[in-house]
């Protein structure tokens, strides 16, 4: 069974005050190692300020948080990988498209099945996505859609989705490191968290871009 947790950056919405750009990212480790680099992040905060965080989130660490969580996952031989979008290409029509969940789910599916073939993945694979909606029906959604999709492709194996709260899952939490950093480099041209990890990064690709090799 391969382990992969997945989060977003940015929201999907096209609301005043949205995000130019939304970002969905995985992260997988070839041991439980991710589990302990996440305690000692805490521990060590603890020890500074008196109080361990409920988790560690990118956006809210400090500069050297960030940079010793990266060079720890990195070591751990992490294997991280990303999709993304500029929101001004996605065409009105996509825009308004019945299905809520129409463009979140396609980069999901694009990413993993990204991931399965060019890594030609022969195992079950189990998706742990951050929970972002409490919403039954979108979960299903979802979930339904990801199977329909993957499960042909890794035949005779099958996909499982759980949903995860952030705050309960380390390993969630270290693709939202990985998210963030990602981020920061695609839309604030920021690289200092991103070339910690690039080695490391095995999928890449701009949702609507024909050639995805060079970002």
């Amino acid at each position: 069974m391969l382990h992969i947790f997945v989060d977003e950056s940015g929201d999907p919405g096209f609301k005043t005050g949205s995000s130019r750009y939304f970002l969905m990212g995985f992260a997988l480790f070839p041991t439980e190692s991710y589990k302990k680099s996440i305690d000692y992040i805490k521990e060590d905060i603890r020890l500074r300020t008196g109080k361990a965080p409920k988790e560690i989130k990118f956006n809210k660490s400090s500069h050297e948080v960030r940079i010793q969580l990266l060079q720890r996952l990195a070591e751990n031989n992490g294997q991280f990988g990303y999709i993304y979008v500029n929101k001004t290409k996605i065409y009105d029509y996509l825009r308004g498209h019945p299905e809520i969940n129409y463009i979140y789910n396609q980069m999901i599916f694009y990413l993993i099945e990204n991931l399965i073939e060019q890594e030609q993945i022969r195992d079950h694979i189990t998706l742990y996505i951050d929970q972002r909606s409490k919403n039954k029906d979108i979960k299903k959604s979802i979930s339904t859609y990801l199977k329909r999709q993957i499960d042909p492709i890794l035949s005779p194996h099958r996909m499982y989705a759980r949903f995860e709260k952030s705050h309960n899952s380390r390993g969630v939490q270290c693709a939202d490191c990985i998210c963030g950093s990602v981020r920061r480099m695609i839309a604030d041209e920021d690289h200092q968290y991103f070339d910690i990890i690039k080695h490391n990064i095995i999928i890449r690709r701009e949702l609507f871009r024909t050639n995805n090799s060079k970002i």
